[in-house]
């Protein structure tokens, strides 16, 4: 069997070094491509730069390439709709086409809606995985999607890179914070001026969203940090933590997921804002503690009573860390959408 995997960003190469060493997170596409090798199958990568632009916008030239090779697989597999969208149109003009499977990140947008229903890319898609129950019900009962075309599943972060650390000392007045994707900064730093015995630091940035940062020149407490963070300084912020904060804007799709999933692997507790499509990651007071959208009072007193319960502290740690390892490492998310690409 031979495999396509498209990819719509530029792949981090020349990382393998970093990764045996302790220094880097295996990346998503990697970790799938060496699952899809274990079970037999070729497996070849591409990215934007693997694509020609044609004068095209990036995404647009990355499906036309996917297109143009696909006599050459089995099956493609696209992350992302920005691409396996496009390609979905442009199989309609064949015949004959390799099998189809993609990652649905937000499939509700309104502007995605009429490939669904008036041109029907779904037709030539055979299996879109979905992260959110909200998606997924989104994509049955708004896009009319068959159900056998819709998967479920968690996502993931690399369990082996954010791991508890034991040897590492734990600032029990520290919350720490990570990305930009749908984040309620306000709320948070609006709880830190609550708290000014507590040290925030936010590592307001990430290489996927396109949202802005709300740190960015604006007047913090003094008790409040913002700055970007590489990988390795980013698990130290996690390890040194007493808590880590996912503050949301409300939206309908698992936005936040990324370092809801970081912090849980690292065995710290998580608050978390729960929003319409933020609801399949955390079980209330099991591995994880819920707020309500735009809440700062709700936010400052879940860190008054985890800041002053460790034993709270550690039940939730342990209960994210047991949550990931069943249910969102890598090794089963990759694991999962092998056996589908593959067939088990």
């Amino acid at each position: 069997m031979r495999v396509l995997l498209v990819i719509p960003s530029v792949l981090k190469r020349g990382v393998d070094a970093d990764v045996a060493a302790d220094r880097h997170p295996t990346m998503d596409y990697y970790a799938l491509a060496d699952a899809i090798r274990a079970r037999g199958a070729r497996v070849d990568l591409i990215d934007y730069t693997s694509a020609p632009s044609h004068g095209l916008p990036r995404d647009l030239a990355l499906a036309w390439e996917a297109f143009r090779r696909k006599g050459d697989y089995d099956v493609i597999f696209t992350n992302g709709e920005n691409v396996s969208l496009p390609l979905a149109l442009m199989f309609k003009a064949t015949t004959h086409r390799p099998r189809h499977i993609t990652i649905g990140h937000r499939l509700s947008p309104p502007k995605k809606k009429p490939f669904f229903t008036v041109l029907k890319a779904f037709k030539q898609i055979d299996t879109i995985f979905v992260y959110a129950t909200t998606q997924r019900d989104y994509a049955l009962s708004v896009l009319g999607i068959p159900p056998s075309k819709i998967a479920l599943i968690p996502f993931n972060a690399d369990a082996k890179f954010y791991r508890p650390l034991p040897a590492t000392v734990v600032n029990e007045n520290l919350v720490s914070a990570a990305g930009l994707e749908w984040r309620d900064y306000d709320v948070l730093i609006e709880a830190a001026r609550r708290l000014p015995d507590m040290t925030f630091k936010l590592a307001a940035a990430s290489p996927w969203s396109k949202h802005q940062d709300k740190t960015a020149k604006r007047d913090l407490p003094p008790n409040v940090t913002a700055r970007r963070y590489e990988y390795g300084e980013l698990r130290d912020l996690y390890a040194s933590s007493a808590i880590v904060v996912v503050p949301l804007l409300e939206n309908d799709f698992q936005a936040g997921v990324t370092t809801i999933l970081e912090g849980m692997a690292m065995g710290k507790p998580v608050v978390v804002t729960k929003t319409s499509g933020q609801t399949d990651v955390i079980i209330d007071g099991e591995n994880g503690v819920y707020v309500p959208v735009a809440d700062a009072d709700a936010v400052t007193n879940a860190l008054v009573r985890l800041r002053t319960d460790p034993a709270l502290r550690q039940r939730l740690g342990q209960g994210a860390r047991s949550w990931l390892e069943a249910n969102a490492s890598l090794d089963l998310w990759a694991a999962t959408i092998a056996d589908v690409i593959v067939g088990k």
